[in-house]
């Protein structure tokens, strides 16, 4: 028994190891589900399917779509979208900008609307991402610009805040 098990560690830390951007993709994803118990939406945005939009190919996609299977945000249905980088981007309530995106042009489609925007680029959450993760002491972390998160509309609960690196 003791062999199988350590075979399966083995194993997985050997294609974890392979592929370490996939690794990340999957922590991120599970932080994203995890932001859909920590931010308040407007009543106008909580009805219909819960949408997690994804900017270009990022393998980000593929790994929220085996993380929210059959999951819920509250009362609605997640559902993760594939946006390219010049399509109008409506109806979703996050909204993943990964770094090889242009974030300028991205943020001024979502500008006034309630979406949550997560990056992973250095300098982004003060340009106005709502969250942005950065490594810090060897560790996924989450920077949170409360500034951007309010002018969206949307309320963050105060254990979101104090997991965050304020910007």
């Amino acid at each position: 028994m003791k062999k199988i098990l350590l075979s399966l560690v083995l194993a997985a830390g050997i294609s974890g190891a392979a592929k370490a951007q996939d690794v990340d993709y999957r922590i991120h994803s599970v932080f994203l589900y995890n932001f859909t118990k920590y931010v308040q939406w407007p009543a106008a945005a909580q009805s219909g399917d819960f949408v997690i939009g994804v900017v270009g190919d990022s393998p980000i996609y593929a790994e929220l779509m085996r993380v929210t299977n059959g999951k819920m945000a509250g009362t609605q249905k997640i559902v993760v979208k594939k946006f390219k980088p010049s399509d109008a981007v409506d109806g979703c309530h996050m909204l993943f900008v990964p770094s090889d995106a242009n974030f300028d042009k991205v943020q001024a489609k979502v500008a006034g609307k309630p979406v949550l925007v997560i990056t992973e680029k250095a300098g982004l959450a003060q340009k106005g991402s709502s969250i942005n993760f950065v490594v810090r002491d060897n560790k996924w972390r989450f920077e949170l610009n409360e500034n951007a998160t309010r002018s969206a509309g949307l309320k963050v609960a105060s254990e979101l805040s104090k997991l965050a690196i304020a910007v």
